[in-house]
């Protein structure tokens, strides 16, 4: 399943992708971390919990967990500004990158075609990783699972004011590669990331893994189930083709400028 709304006369001048859930089997990882540690620290993690920290940086998630785990433990809310408050902040986010760490050095399935399908592009254009994973997870992810050597750059939490689902890091990504949002052709999979990716101008394509319900999927300009669809392929192919006749076009243009 592959369809699209990309007009007929755009084509990508670079592509940015989402990590976890897009290249790597990661985001139910990364959920069954949330779970795990949601219990260690006497937080009920419910599915109205879980749904809001989809795709949210784990910044983000440590709030969240250090307001709920402090308000659990002490029967009220925290002030937020006190020296206390900081110190039970720092421990719950120290548990939770030390927890990814290890998960993520454990070893997590690659999407299935992903890297190939993302191989294809980088030998047409320029390509970036965008994640809201922090710095040091983010490359030890592009470096143990054969990433880093086909992207020109990738983009952290740590990089960029915001996370998603705010559309700084793909603004950021797209900048790096040298262009504009709008010049992006962006993958992503959860709701925060289809908003960064949407509100940053590019034309996203969202992953709904098949046995997902399409009508929970977050908006974009298309939406795929495999990155081994034939449709998505040929897709590809043909951004690629109109991308090099550009290419081509203005090399001429100016060959003929620099002549007369």
């Amino acid at each position: 399943m592959f369809e699209h709304t990309v007009p007929s006369d755009w084509f990508p001048h670079c592509a940015i992708f989402d990590c976890d859930g897009i290249l790597l089997d990661s985001e139910t990882v990364w959920n069954d971390v949330q779970r795990e540690l949601f219990t260690r620290w006497s937080v009920p993690f419910t599915e109205e919990v879980e749904h809001r920290l989809t795709g949210l940086a784990a910044a983000d998630v440590a709030q969240e967990l250090a307001l709920l785990s402090y308000e659990a433990q002490n029967g009220q809310k925290p002030d937020t500004a006190s020296a206390e408050y900081a110190e039970h902040h720092e421990r719950v986010m120290k548990d939770l990158l030390t927890t990814e760490h290890e998960v993520i050095s454990s070893g997590v399935d690659l999407i299935e075609g992903a890297q190939q399908f993302l191989g294809f592009l980088s030998e047409h254009m320029p390509v970036a990783v965008a994640s809201n994973s922090t710095a040091n997870i983010l490359t030890l992810k592009m470096e143990s699972y054969g990433y880093a050597p086909l992207v020109r750059t990738w983009v952290s939490s740590n990089d960029v004011p915001a996370g998603k689902p705010a559309p700084d890091m793909y603004l950021e990504a797209a900048r790096r590669l040298g262009f504009e949002g709008h010049e992006a052709l962006a993958f992503e999979d959860s709701p925060a990331g289809a908003q960064a990716a949407r509100d940053a101008g590019t034309k996203v394509m969202v992953y709904v893994p098949e046995g997902t319900d399409p009508a929970k999927a977050p908006a974009g300009f298309g939406r795929f189930d495999s990155f081994k669809d034939p449709q998505l392929w040929e897709a590809a192919r043909a951004w690629v083709a109109k991308l090099e006749a550009a290419q081509q076009s203005e090399a001429a243009q100016q060959s003929e400028a620099a002549q007369g």
